[in-house]
C-alpha cells in the first residue's frame, strides 16, 4: 500500500533522511526494507514535508492479542464523539474485551481484526461491570450485553454462548489511548 502512494506521489520523497523520486522511492522499498526504515516523508511543490513514521504502516503480526478497551469504543458515534462514524462506519466494538491481530498502524490508532472471546471472569467483558450471576461468570458476560451483542439464548447454555462469544468478529481502527490492557504481545 506505501509503495502505491510514493509511486504516484507528485514530488519529492525523503527516505530516513535521503532525497529522492518518488520513482527511485518507490523501488527501493520492499517488504524486507520497510522494516528497517525509520521515517518516510513526502514533499509537496513548495517542500513542506508530511512526515510519516514507519510503524505507521506495518504488516499484521503473527502474535494474537487479548485486548480491553474503554467502553466508549463500544458506543455508537454522539455529535460530541464522532470517531466510530469518521473511522468504523459507525460500527462500534461489540465487547470490551476482545482477541486477534493488529493489521496496520498510526501514531495514535491501531487497525485490529477481533474475534470475542469466553473466559471466567467476575467483570462484564462488554460493559465492564460485575457479573453477580455464577454461570455468567462462567464465559463472561452477562445476560443483558449478550443481548446486546446478539446472542439470544438462556443464559444456563454456557457451551451455546462460549461458541457465539468465539464467533463474535469485528475490524476497525482503534484509539491507541482507549486500550486499558493487552496482554499476548511478544514485543
Amino acid at each position: 500500500m506505501i509503495k502505491e502512494v510514493i509511486k504516484n506521489w507528485p514530488g519529492k520523497v525523503v527516505i530516513d533522511d535521503e532525497e529522492m523520486s518518488a520513482e527511485e522511492a518507490s523501488s527501493r522499498i520492499d517488504f524486507k526494507t520497510l522494516q528497517t526504515i525509520k521515517s518516510i516523508s513526502l514533499l509537496t511543490s513548495n517542500s513542506k514535508a508530511i512526515k510519516s513514521n514507519s510503524d505507521a504502516i506495518q504488516t499484521r503480526s503473527d502474535n494474537e492479542v487479548t485486548i480491553t478497551v474503554k467502553a466508549y469504543m463500544t458506543k455508537c458515534a454522539t455529535p460530541e464523539f464522532d470517531f466510530m462514524a469518521k473511522w468504523n462506519n459507525n460500527i462500534p466494538m461489540p465487547l470490551c474485551t476482545m482477541t486477534g491481530y493488529a493489521e496496520k498502524e498510526t501514531p495514535g490508532m491501531v487497525y485490529m481484526k477481533l474475534h470475542g472471546l469466553a473466559k471466567r471472569t467476575i467483570t462484564c467483558m462488554c460493559c465492564g461491570r460485575e457479573l453477580t450471576n455464577p454461570i455468567s461468570r462462567q464465559y463472561g458476560i452477562g445476560p443483558i450485553c449478550l443481548e446486546k451483542v446478539g446472542i439470544a439464548r438462556d443464559i444456563e447454555d454456557v457451551d451455546g454462548i462460549i461458541n457465539d462469544l468465539v464467533n463474535t468478529t469485528w475490524e476497525g481502527w482503534i484509539i491507541k489511548s482507549a486500550i486499558i490492557s493487552k496482554e499476548g504481545d511478544k514485543k
